[in-house]
């Protein structure tokens, strides 16, 4: 059951993917080298669980928030989670 809505990023290729696991693991957090799979994240002592799905192919990855706390938000989520994606080189789909 998701927690959020299914954001869609374009232009992930392997070098912009291999970026957000680097900023990941800066931030104490790790993305698998998988195509697709699961990571968490904790932030101010809440954890936020995510599922994603990369095509390497056509760029675009599917990122779905699967777990938050109740007084985070879903725009705040996906703020965070367009802001790290952008600054990957990826781009916000839509």
């Amino acid at each position: 059951m998701e927690a959020c809505s299914t954001w869609t990023y374009r232009n992930v290729t392997q070098g912009v993917f291999q970026t957000l696991q680097a900023v990941g693991r800066r931030q104490g957090f790790a993305i698998p080298g998988a195509p697709s799979g699961s990571f968490a994240i904790r932030v101010a002592g809440m954890q936020v669980g995510f599922r994603y799905g990369w095509d390497a192919r056509s760029g675009t990855l599917m990122l779905t928030c699967v777990s938050k706390p109740m007084l985070l938000g879903c725009a705040t989520i996906k703020s965070f989670a367009d802001r790290i994606v952008g600054e990957a080189g990826g781009k916000v789909a839509g």
